[in-house]
């Protein structure tokens, strides 16, 4: 007994009450839980703001980066809008100057007197033409005529082709400048026989 008498005299005699009180909560339903909870929870939820504020700071700023190229590339765009516009400017008032000196040429006097020189030219070629075969012609007959002078022929033979030859090619580009254009004919096709 006297052992139940050392047990009595360490304990409060309120605490045989707190102790039936404290063992019937349980311990999720007490106050320093709920305490406990409380502020775990509002830590939780000030970690996450934080969390966000500096994930939001994080995402603002590569924003802001971004906001700032695009106001450096609109500006340069700007710049060049700007020059474009200009030469633009400029361009209009080349080609209204270059339009009102076209209305000023006379186009239809001016075919007129190419188309003459074209005539000229062409009666010219023709001359040439007829003036080449008369003295070539006449050198023939005369080395037919002077023992010796068939060497002449041979010598200015290849003069005369080139003579013809240039004056061809002054007809072409006569023709060129007019426009003609001689039809092309295709080539005669030959029938095989076996006899």
């Amino acid at each position: 007994m006297a052992e139940k008498d050392e047990r009595l005299i360490d304990r409060d005699p309120n605490a045989e009450d707190d102790a039936e009180a404290t063992a019937g909560v349980p311990f999720y339903k007490s106050a320093t839980f709920a305490l406990v909870l409380k502020i775990s929870l509002a830590l939780g939820i000030i970690s996450t703001l934080i969390t966000g504020l500096l994930i939001t700071n994080s995402r603002l700023s590569a924003v802001e980066t971004l906001f700032t190229d695009t106001l450096s590339k609109v500006a340069q765009t700007t710049e060049q809008q700007t020059i474009m516009i200009e030469n633009i400017k400029t361009l209009t008032k080349e080609q209204q100057r270059i339009v009102a000196k076209i209305e000023t040429l006379d186009l239809d006097s001016a075919k007129g007197e190419l188309s003459q020189a074209l005539k000229i030219l062409d009666t010219q070629s023709e001359a040439l033409d007829k003036q080449l075969a008369v003295t070539r012609n006449g050198l023939i007959s005369l080395s037919r005529m002077i023992k010796g002078s068939r060497v002449w022929q041979e010598d200015y033979s290849g003069q005369y082709k080139q003579l013809f030859d240039q004056n061809k090619e002054v007809k072409q580009m006569i023709k060129d400048l007019r426009g003609i254009q001689e039809e092309k004919r295709e080539e005669p096709q030959y029938i095989e026989m076996d006899f």
